[in-house]
């Protein structure tokens, strides 16, 4: 609190002295003060109360390590103390812009003149660094005194106890055992969230900036998996945007969703919060991955599915292959679009041959001999087409390279005859 009646009496003293010293002398000048500059620092973190307010009177420069503090330096005046205009009892949190009342004291020039607090004083006389002018009043004794405002900045903290309800199938919940603390959940959460539903690695659902502390996951778990979600707590005001940062993801256990308990996708609801009333059938895309749902809400997971006689290769968790994939000791290629390739393809800088419905098991890779519009070529066992020279059974072929069909009654190269079998002469 302030010593009013300290300076009074201080002011008293020193004017006689003053009286005595300058007897017979001019008396000394006053200089008005014309604006003063003032740093204020809050370094607290979300839930605590206001803590005490240091004076400093040596350097305007930001003071690490310091819960709070004003400071000035000026021969001009000094601050004489600092108390809070905002309750400090109250828990505050990221955003807030809690008052503090700083009382300046004129000071006195080493020529003797008397500076002072003269006329009014606003935000274009006053400069607050780190917090914000409020006003300013000049009291009867002198003494100036400005109201500014400091704003708590943070990180806010991560969501506590992430789980999924025990009665509830896809129930998520987080921060429960706050809701015990009315007066201060407010100030150590914003309560708004993102939360992010995951299967596996595959985020399937996502919440932005959701007002709660529970959500019903379940219309999303359509596919059988293991399932978890990520929550954090984010800024959600104007104030809180600019000096709050969102907090670290807290992440659930995980719960397996079996073929016998997956959600028809009933209850989704768009973005604006609205449910859809239909559920979704045929093709499905969740990031980059695409699914096939049947109308039983079932997806074809692990085999096979022939649309419009095209077919398309499933893993276990439902999502459409793509590329080269191995199927029952067999390879084939799915092309990008999922369809599976049938006849030549070109991979790198090799040629491969899948089979045709005519061919045999259809868009299996071939190997070995193959017969094709009257033309004779060879894959190996890697599928790759032979070109150039390849022996077979102690008899030489020529394949014409990047033809790849065998070379017959005919003469490579000038000086290597080969027959009608395309076997060389020697």
């Amino acid at each position: 609190m302030r010593g009013r009646n300290y300076r009074r009496i201080a002011a008293i003293l020193l004017m006689c002295l003053m009286t005595l010293s300058v007897c017979g002398t001019a008396s000394a000048k006053t200089i008005a003060i014309t604006g003063a500059t003032i740093r204020v620092g809050l370094a607290i973190e979300p839930g605590d109360t206001l803590p005490d307010i240091e004076v400093i009177n040596t350097s305007t420069d930001v003071q690490e390590g310091r819960a709070a503090y004003v400071a000035a330096k000026s021969d001009k005046y000094e601050i004489e103390s600092a108390e809070w205009v905002t309750s400090e009892d109250r828990y505050v949190t990221v955003g807030d812009m809690p008052k503090m009342r700083i009382y300046l004291n004129p000071g006195i020039a080493s020529s003797g003149n008397e500076y002072a607090f003269r006329g009014s004083y606003g935000s274009s006389s006053i400069t607050v660094k780190g917090g914000t002018f409020v006003s300013a009043r000049r009291e009867s004794d002198g003494v100036l005194a400005v109201v500014v405002s400091v704003p708590v900045k943070g990180t806010y903290a991560a969501p506590a106890n992430a789980q999924w309800r025990y009665n509830g199938l896809g129930r998520a919940e987080w921060n429960t055992e706050l809701d015990r603390y009315d007066d201060y959940i407010g100030a150590v959460t914003s309560g708004y969230y993102d939360v992010c539903l995951y299967r596996g690695n595959a985020v399937v659902h996502k919440l932005e900036n959701y007002h709660g502390t529970s959500y019903n996951f379940y219309p999303y778990m359509t596919r059988r998996g293991t399932y978890y979600f990520k929550v954090r707590t984010v800024p959600h005001t104007a104030q809180q945007k600019q000096y709050g940062k969102s907090s670290a993801w807290t992440e659930s256990d995980e719960i397996y969703i079996d073929e016998d308990h997956v959600s028809d996708g009933s209850g989704q609801v768009d973005a604006n919060g609205i449910e859809t009333g239909t559920t979704q059938v045929g093709w499905i895309r969740s990031g980059s991955d695409w699914y096939f749902r049947f109308p039983t809400g079932q997806y074809q997971t692990n085999g096979w599915l022939q649309l419009n006689g095209i077919w398309y290769l499933f893993d276990g968790n439902g999502r459409m292959l793509t590329g080269w994939q191995q199927w029952k000791g067999a390879w084939y290629y799915m092309q990008p679009n999922g369809t599976m390739q049938t006849g030549w393809i070109k991979a790198g800088d090799k040629w491969y041959y899948l089979n045709t419905a005519a061919d045999g098991v259809e868009g299996a890779m071939r190997t070995g001999w193959l017969t094709q519009g009257g033309k004779v070529y060879f894959l190996n066992s890697s599928g790759a087409m032979a070109e150039g020279w390849m022996a077979f059974n102690n008899k030489y072929y020529y394949f014409y390279p990047g033809y790849g069909y065998m070379a017959t009654n005919t003469t490579i190269d000038t000086y290597f005859r080969v027959g009608a079998d395309g076997a060389w002469i020697p």
